[in-house]
């Protein structure tokens, strides 16, 4: 792992975090209003026996949430890692406890959005020459595959502002660590004149 804390990189890759955190509470909010209109109150069954619209905006929900993770996937095993050497360096108390198990089920659930995207490539490669995006034979493992990521991608969802706010009491604990600067004296006029002088014709 090569990411330092607090570098351009780092910052850039929360910023990409808090993009898809936005975006899954809005995902998560539509497909709860859609299953809200169309199930019983009381027993939360379908209305429809064959749920039919539910599954479909439930498979929408799901290759919804998955691409927006996109842009947090290639890195998230990263960040993770990133916020385990962050909390090494605070001092325990209830709230950096809490926060490092946020940080594990965040790893665990990278994990298994890992193997599940490494199924889905063997699946893909085992599928016929026909089998192509449009067709039930491609679709249907795909959708498959969206829905078993689906609980890991929560996961995030739930977990993933912790890593905010470990990198908030890392660098207040850098800031506050960090020697303070020494004000030098103001230099004189004449002295600061001829030390520009000297710096351009050296």
């Amino acid at each position: 792992m090569s990411l330092e804390p607090a570098s351009p990189t780092h910052c850039l890759y929360l910023s990409q975090l808090a993009i898809y955190l936005r975006e899954s509470r809005q995902i998560l909010a539509a497909w709860d209003a859609y299953s809200d209109q169309h199930s019983d109150p009381d027993t939360h069954q379908p209305y429809d026996e064959d749920a039919y619209g539910l599954r479909q905006r439930q498979r929408q929900r799901d290759s919804d949430t998955w691409v927006s993770f996109g842009r947090v996937y290639d890195h998230a095993d990263e960040l993770v890692h990133v916020a385990e050497q962050q909390l090494a360096q605070l001092p325990a108390s209830a709230l950096t406890r809490r926060y490092a198990w946020q940080v594990r089920e965040l790893r665990d659930s990278t994990k298994g959005l890992y193997a599940v995207h490494d199924d889905w490539l063997a699946v893909r490669r085992a599928l016929p020459a026909s089998a192509r995006p449009g067709t039930e034979a491609f679709d249907e493992p795909l959708a498959e595959s969206y829905a078993e990521a689906w609980h890991y991608l929560d996961h995030w969802a739930i977990h993933g502002q912790a890593l905010f706010a470990i990198n908030a009491l890392a660098q207040k604990r850098a800031k506050a660590s960090a020697p303070a600067l020494v004000t030098a004296p103001p230099v004189p006029k004449a002295a600061a004149a001829s030390s520009a002088a000297r710096r351009w014709c050296v």
